[in-house]
């Protein structure tokens, strides 16, 4: 017989009908009454098949949903790469990676994986470059990745494993060149997975259901019963790729997946869109595992110079970013998805990517109809009028609130300060009609739900810089915060009759956290702690 769960205490449903209940009933997995009469409670009391769950002075939410990370790329960094996001200094990475090598016995030959740098926290303020890496080993493959993950550097072995010299790639603008012409090391966009990582050994299935069984595990334990991950880029060849969608296949059938996972297939061409697609023939979709949704990536990231701008970087008359696709390959692949109903979603960081998204989605948008739910990802520096576009054109917008303690610091070294730009304008966004969601990009930052919601209501750090928090007309509320990670994913997947909310009918998703977030002070959410999750009615 089937254990039913009976809920007692605060819990703070996210249901308008009704915001708040005292208890709640679950059996088989699904929330089957919200709000029981005493008269029920002690009837279900006295039943051997109800097992009472009292919340002891605990909140119950519904369970943390993250609408935009990297689950494979974060769990692989965590467990076969260097951490450098603490270095301050060249001289500290090189000497990390030294050490990394060192303690872990790393024959010649090895790939050596560092991530997380940010020359904006080394004290030369520069990129790294070949001849860096080159001093920590000139006998193992070193790789790294900024914390952006949309620029990386290469030593000289690496490079020459992978063709890259002066004679080659004379046309790639992603590949760096010193002012002689030779590779710099550094390697931009596109070439990091075309030109570099393509070399790199792939992972078997198993060692992918391992990273994915436990860094899954280790999100549910942080109050999260769902995540959207984009994984097709973690490793570059198609073998890697083929042997994550198995894995979480084989996870998911075996019922050894604890949340649920909608897989974002990021692709950079209609050649390797078709060809993933081929192999998703034989990976059945449902409530634990999806994968009907196309990613494409448009431009680069702010911290590397690289998201593509209207008007030239401060200090440059002629870089305004990089622009990834033709308005033509954009409209190919989304008019495809369109016809194929998937979703599209496009990473979008620079006015002049989001201007792109809107023409050509926008277009389709028009042609096709429909409740599409196109999403752009980030958002981070728009224009006023932009934002009135995408709403226009119903676009919905997958946030980062824990990029504003990091960015604000240098977004006004890298653009002008212009009345035109709404920069990182959340507030905005709803008010304008907007459905936005919240999301970590992790690796990027911590996919900590708790800090996230802090962020959005301060946007400060836990320093509490900038004091007020920066250009504090963004800021949201309580309940608008709560619901950037628990209703507005839902909404954004199309499962907000089953996900996102303490209702009946629902499922039995649910987070039961040790302070109540709506009366916490802002600036003290992030000591939240999740206590214990369910998904499914199944806790850890």
């Amino acid at each position: 017989m089937t254990k039913k769960l009976l809920f007692n205490g605060n819990i703070i449903t996210m249901d308008p009908g009704r915001p708040e209940a005292e208890n709640l009933l679950i059996e088989d997995g699904i929330i089957r009454k919200v709000g029981l009469t005493t008269a029920e409670v002690n009837q279900l009391k006295d039943s051997e098949s109800v097992e009472p769950v009292d919340l002891e002075g605990m909140t119950c939410i519904p369970g943390f949903h993250d609408s935009h990370m990297h689950m494979v790329e974060y769990g692989y960094n965590k467990k076969y790469c260097v951490d450098l996001s603490g270095a301050k200094s060249i001289e500290e990475v090189v000497q990390m990676m030294k050490t990394f090598i060192l303690e872990r016995g790393l024959p010649a030959g090895s790939w050596v994986m560092g991530m997380r740098w940010n020359q904006e926290n080394f004290k030369e303020k520069r990129l790294l470059t070949r001849e860096d890496l080159d001093r920590v080993s000139d006998s193992h493959y070193i790789f790294t990745k900024r914390v952006c993950i949309h620029i990386a550097a290469a030593n000289s072995k690496l490079l020459d494993l992978c063709g890259v010299n002066e004679n080659t790639f004379l046309e790639d603008e992603n590949i760096g060149r010193g002012a002689d012409g030779r590779p710099d090391g550094l390697i931009y966009e596109d070439a990091i997975s075309g030109v570099i990582l393509q070399k790199k050994p792939p992972l078997t299935v198993e060692e992918i259901e391992r990273i994915i069984a436990d860094t899954a595990g280790e999100i549910k334990s942080k109050g999260f019963t769902s995540i959207q991950s984009d994984d097709m880029k973690a490793f570059s060849d198609f073998q890697s790729k083929e042997n994550i969608l198995r894995a979480y296949d084989n996870l998911r059938n075996r019922g050894q997946l604890p949340i649920r996972v909608f897989e974002q297939i990021q692709v950079s061409s209609m050649a390797e869109f078709l060809q993933i697609r081929e192999f998703l023939k034989e990976i059945e979709e449902d409530e634990m595992f999806s994968h009907s949704r196309l990613k494409l990536i448009l431009d680069g990231s702010l911290g590397a110079s690289t998201a593509a701008m209207k008007n030239p970087y401060k200090g440059s008359k002629d870089n305004y970013g990089i622009l990834n696709f033709s308005d033509e390959e954009i409209k190919q692949l989304v008019e495809f998805a369109y016809e194929k109903d998937l979703q599209v979603l496009c990473h979008c960081i620079g006015d002049r990517a989001i201007e792109q998204a809107i023409r050509v989605i926008g277009g389709s948008q028009e042609k096709y109809g429909g409740d599409r739910r196109p999403r752009l990802v980030h958002c981070q520096i728009c224009s006023k009028e932009q934002v009135e576009q995408m709403a226009s054109f119903q676009l919905m917008a997958d946030i980062q609130p824990a990029f504003v303690p990091t960015d604000y610091k240098v977004v006004f070294d890298k653009i002008e300060a212009e009345e035109r730009f709404a920069l990182y304008p959340w507030k905005t966004m709803l008010d304008k009609g907007i459905r936005i969601s919240g999301s970590s990009d992790a690796p990027v930052e911590s996919y900590d739900a708790l800090y996230g919601i802090q962020t959005a209501m301060t946007r400060s750090g836990l320093d509490g810089k900038p004091e007020g928090g920066w250009l504090p007309a963004e800021k949201l509320s309580a309940m608008e915060a709560l619901r950037l990670y628990t209703q507005a994913p839902a909404i954004s997947v199309f499962m907000e009759d089953k996900l996102g909310k303490i209702k009946e009918g629902f499922k039995a998703d649910l987070t039961m956290l040790d302070q109540n977030p709506l009366e916490t002070p802002a600036e003290k959410i992030y000591q939240i702690s999740a206590v214990n999750t369910f998904c499914n009615g199944r806790g850890e």
